[in-house]
């Protein structure tokens, strides 16, 4: 390839990540303005350790005892008086949760105000590794108000729509990129945006590990010649996934174990002979002996409280509404879509994951549905016999660095050969198909139009929960955490509005999302052969479709 073209190909690829990038921050962005400040999933006690670490607090004095066990910081008092501003929002839990008790909160609330006085407060959040507190806090040195609040929320959403973006940029190079890209699609559940704008570190580990997947996938497969810039975008990915979180550590190891089991002992010591994979393997091996020592010194000075397993009959009952709450359970628990779409959502993905499998390795196959029932074994562990012992409840979104793996994994790797019968690789022979015999079903799946017509139900299924979810938060938010108002109310005389209107920021959203899919339906199904794309580095990704 010329210096001429390479450039081009790297010029294009920067502009589609940037592309990738500013439409999931867009998305991101609709939710952060659409849900009330320190609203999200213990975001007060986020916010609150979060602007203590900016301001040099690594440690806290301990109160409490038992499972509400908690440390006190310095903050400035807008994340005290914020705290009860936030409680104005809390409703009772949905049915199906497991956790109960809160209570519902009168309307006449505290406005949310800014202070830059240090006042002593409570936060829950400290036995985490404290890098994505510390990135996090820095906006609150700039603003101690509600900006302030919202640019913590911004910093979030950027960190995990970067490795989004990344994950994406993978998904395009993959033998199966279209497919793989729907998979992905499917993986940025509500929930991973809800969480990215809400400060909350697991949607930064939830990114970091799809991206850890995409991109150790790419690498791996037999064929492959990976560029630098793939096997930086597989050490970024696995170094914040070591720092993100507790679990992080773990998710980390069990993915480069499966992925050496997936490529095989030839492949793994031809990537260990790559310079700057060493360079980034000693990266990470840092990385985990940081994350490491801080755990250990976290269990040392705040051991967690014993939490006896809830047995694993009752776990098991809980994995409905777990899987329920990976895709749209926001707030407390408190506001969750409807049953029936969480269950549409897990079709269509499951549905997808079948069209993976369809072509994958025998290999392939069992790891993929081994990583499956992995991800679902988890939560049964970690709430019914406390392994890994977290102490305290369990929440299926703790989940999703391993469950979606399986679907990543069904997708991104490179198809087998079918029987000459089942073969329809040409314009020409797609076409032939789609005139055989009805009951020829393999040959009609694999012809264009069959292929269009599935990644666009897939993808507008998808898009259908992504509005359904906006629309149940924004019913609970502009309720205030009371009884749900009719859409009339909600639209005319919400007891809260965001800074924009809700049907501006679902139009937003869903604009944003829906761009992405419009690039994933134009996606070819396979990319061009590797030997045409400098020895593992995609060309600019092409959008137009086989003819």
């Amino acid at each position: 390839m010329s210096n001429t073209a390479s450039n081009d190909s790297g010029l294009a690829r920067r502009a589609t990540w940037w592309r990738l990038f500013g439409l999931l921050t867009l998305a991101g962005v609709a939710w952060m303005l659409a849900t009330p400040p320190l609203t999200g999933p213990d975001e007060v006690f986020q916010a609150r350790r979060a602007a203590a670490l900016a301001r040099g607090q690594l440690r806290g004095n301990v109160v409490g005892s038992g499972t509400f066990q908690m440390i006190e910081v310095d903050v400035p008092d807008t994340y005290v008086a914020g705290g009860d501003s936030a409680l104005c929002f809390v409703g009772a839990p949905v049915p199906e949760s497991p956790q109960r008790g809160f209570a519902v909160v009168a309307q006449d609330c505290p406005p949310y105000r800014s202070s830059s006085k240090l006042t002593t407060t409570e936060t829950g959040q400290y036995r985490g590794q404290p890098f994505y507190w510390a990135v996090v806090g820095l906006p609150s040195l700039i603003d101690t108000g509600v900006s302030g609040t919202y640019l913590m929320r911004l910093v979030g959403i950027v960190m995990t729509t970067a490795l989004l973006a990344s994950a994406a940029v993978s998904t395009m190079a993959a033998a199966r990129r279209r497919l793989a890209s729907v998979a992905l699609f499917g993986c940025v559940t509500p929930m991973v945006l809800y969480l990215a704008a809400s400060t909350n570190p697991s949607s930064v580990e939830i990114a970091a590990a799809i991206g850890a997947w995409t991109t150790g996938m790419l690498l791996t497969q037999a064929d492959s010649q990976p560029s630098g810039r793939e096997v930086a975008r597989f050490g970024v990915s696995m170094v914040v996934l070591v720092l993100a979180r507790g679990l992080g550590p773990l998710f980390a190891v069990g993915i480069l174990a499966v992925l050496a089991l997936l490529g095989g002992k030839t492949k793994v010591f031809a990537l260990v002979r790559r310079r700057d994979l060493r360079a980034w393997a000693a990266g990470g091996a840092a990385a985990l002996l940081i994350a490491g020592w801080w755990l250990w010194f976290v269990q040392q000075t705040y051991a967690p409280p014993e939490r006896p397993g809830s047995g694993v009959a009752t776990a098991i009952g809980y994995l409905p509404f777990y899987i329920r709450q990976s895709i749209g359970v926001f707030g407390q628990n408190d506001s969750a879509i409807p049953p029936l779409a969480a269950w549409v959502w897990v079709a269509a993905l499951l549905g997808v994951f079948a069209v993976g499998l369809w072509r994958s390795s025998a290999k392939t196959i069992v790891i993929s549905l081994a990583t499956l029932v992995a991800g679902l074994a988890l939560s049964v562990t970690a709430e019914g016999l406390s392994l890994p012992p977290i102490g305290f409840f369990w929440q299926g979104r703790y989940a999703l660095p391993v469950l979606l793996g399986a679907f990543l994994l069904a997708t991104c790797t490179n198809p087998v050969d079918r029987p000459a019968s089942a073969r329809a690789d040409t314009p020409d022979d797609r076409q032939a198909a789609g005139r055989g015999a009805p009951w020829n079903v393999a040959a009609f799946l694999h012809t264009r139009r069959a292929g269009d017509g599935a990644v666009g139900l897939a993808l507008g299924l998808f898009m259908a929960v992504h509005a359904s979810a906006f629309l149940s938060a924004a019913r609970h938010h502009g309720a205030k955490g009371g009884d749900p108002q009719t859409w009339w109310q909600l639209l005319s005389n919400a007891r809260w509005s965001p800074p924009l209107t809700f049907p501006l920021l679902l139009v937003i959203y869903l604009a944003a999302l829906g761009a992405l899919a419009w690039r994933v339906v134009g996606l070819d199904a396979t990319p061009p052969p590797r030997s045409m794309r400098g020895g593992g580095d995609h060309t600019a990704i092409r959008l137009t479709a086989h003819r």
